[in-house]
């Protein structure tokens, strides 16, 4: 599980991360992400932002159902105060039992559900916020919300651990070549920090993100080792610690390195005995620092 769990982000992420989310420009829809994760089956319907019911999946804020012979979506929120039922079909929604017009007509495609994003997180409370300028959508439900203020502003290691797991926004960095045998992936975060990292990939490449006010992880920098070039400018950390994951040996290490480049190991852990994708530093103070 742990293994997969890095594989997951890491090589979705890093290897092919270079095309994965090219700018946001490039897209005839928003982007659009929901807690943080790009929603790849967003679509625009009548110029407004739909989005598979499922995506805004929270057992903290949302519960849903779908019957498929009366094509009717139902949602309900955890307290049962609010009630929205959606028919496949219609441009209306009832609320409470009162009819409300919508946008555009409900739809299903590929046996997904669609809702219209801003009436939903309007209804039933959650964050959103629309940024014009990168033609994005972000969306916090009250889980996602919870853990973006961890993020940004609580425990470190929560916090690094969140880092780990947000959907890497790629821009216009250029596709990578790929090297052969990869087999460890090596993070830093500066000393204190969760709100930067960078990432290498068996030495082939190495990427550098900031964490932004959105709560998404951006590429500043990247270096291809392969094809020898280097896209935007590489960071400079003082001091700082690092994760290596050695998956094909099963082996995790972690460590510091302090401002003079001593490397202090700080601990060394085979799979069978450690579950989780970051330790805490003993000593380690977290510092407001934004990128």
């Amino acid at each position: 599980m742990f293994l997969n769990r890095w594989m997951k982000y890491l090589v979705c992420s890093v290897i092919l991360g270079s095309f994965f989310l090219a700018n946001s420009s490039a897209y005839a829809a928003s982007t659009v992400f929901v807690n943080g994760e790009y929603q790849h089956n967003s679509l625009t319907i009548e110029g407004r932002t739909w989005v598979p019911i499922r995506a805004l999946s929270d057992k903290e804020w949302l519960v849903y159902a779908y019957d498929p012979k009366t094509r009717i979506a139902s949602v309900h929120n955890k307290g049962n105060s609010i009630t929205v039922q959606l028919r496949v079909g219609d441009k209306t929604a009832t609320v409470n039992g009162k009819k409300v017009q919508l946008e555009a007509e409900v739809v299903n495609k590929n046996g997904l559900t669609y809702v219209p994003l801003r009436f939903i997180t309007e209804t039933f409370g959650a964050h959103i916020e629309f940024n014009a300028k990168d033609d994005r959508v972000i969306v916090r439900t009250p889980t996602g919300q919870a853990q973006y203020e961890t993020l940004m502003r609580g425990d470190l290691t929560e916090a690094r651990r969140i880092a780990f797991e947000l959907a890497r926004v790629n821009g216009e960095a250029p596709a990578l070549q790929f090297g052969e045998g990869y087999h460890h992936y090596y993070y830093t975060f500066p000393e204190g920090e969760a709100l930067r990292f960078t990432v290498s990939a068996s030495g082939y490449s190495e990427h550098y993100y900031e964490v932004n006010d959105e709560g998404l992880a951006i590429h500043k920098w990247q270096k291809d080792n392969v094809a020898n070039r280097e896209w935007g400018k590489e960071p400079e950390f003082k001091s700082y610690v690092y994760f290596l994951d050695e998956f094909m040996a099963g082996l995790f290490t972690y460590g510091i390195v302090d401002s003079q480049g001593n490397d202090t190991e700080l601990g060394k852990f085979y799979y069978s005995e450690f579950k989780d994708t970051v330790i805490p530093i003993k000593g380690e103070k977290r510092t407001v620092i934004r990128p």
